[in-house]
């Protein structure tokens, strides 16, 4: 006579049986579809590294072109007209500068890994990236995070060795000035720019030369850190 528990067992044992046997497919298609994935993901950085070497090889000719006495004049004045008269010109000149060296490359490379720019997400990624983004939609052009990654830092940088010109010259024009050239068609950031190109003040020169010393290796490192942080922030999006 047959235990009438007999037929629950050897049930049970077949059903862990076939349990097991699905784990081990499963998992051995997971430790094939890794390999792919990595080679894939290696296949997308091989593709978008070109891209953001370009951007790498240009950033010598911007800062010198940034470095430039009469750049580095309207610089200034831009700054000071912004600072005065609440306008976004620096903002605005930069961004024209750095478009088609070295932002439309970085574009070109980042859609190789298919980040939408204007995602929250790819922001979330840049400012896990470097805090330093944290408040990066204050120099968004059309909600643009990568135009803003770089135009925050630029600004950075420039605010670091022009301040001090920049802070003088605010004071000696007045908002008053600012605010009546804004309504105007008057170039007041032209106007500045040429007082600091004649020498108009006593410190105008000096600060000038020190700054110019200084701005080349300011903007170079923080042009490629951006750029390194961009890519990172890409690779990112795609691992999410």
């Amino acid at each position: 006579m047959k235990h009438p528990h007999h037929g629950f067992g050897g049930a049970f044992v077949f059903a862990g049986l076939l349990a097991a046997l699905a784990l081990g497919v499963i998992g051995s298609c997971s430790l094939r579809a890794v390999p792919v994935l990595q080679a894939d993901f290696n296949d997308l950085d091989a593709k978008a590294q070109p891209h953001f070497e370009e951007a790498r090889r240009n950033i010598p000719v911007v800062v010198e072109k940034l470095n430039e006495i009469g750049a580095t004049c309207k610089l200034c004045g831009l700054m000071v007209n912004d600072k005065l008269a609440g306008t976004h010109e620096t903002q605005d000149y930069l961004a024209s500068v750095l478009e088609k060296p070295i932002i439309s490359p970085c574009r070109k490379g980042a859609e190789v890994y298919g980040c939408d720019f204007s995602s929250a997400g790819f922001l979330d990624h840049l400012k896990a990236v470097n805090a330093d983004y944290a408040e990066i939609e204050a120099y968004a052009l059309g909600g643009l995070a990568l135009e803003a990654a770089f135009l925050k830092q630029t600004i950075a940088a420039l605010t670091s060795t022009l301040g001090g010109i920049v802070a003088r010259l605010s004071a000696t024009f007045g908002s008053g000035a600012a605010c009546a050239a804004a309504d105007g068609p008057f170039p007041f950031g032209d106007a500045i720019a040429v007082v600091l190109a004649a020498g108009g003040t006593a410190w105008s020169s000096y600060d000038l030369y020190q700054a110019r010393k200084q701005l080349p290796a300011e903007l170079t490192a923080l042009l490629q850190a951006v750029i390194r942080d961009l890519q990172e922030a890409c690779r990112m999006e795609v691992l999410k």
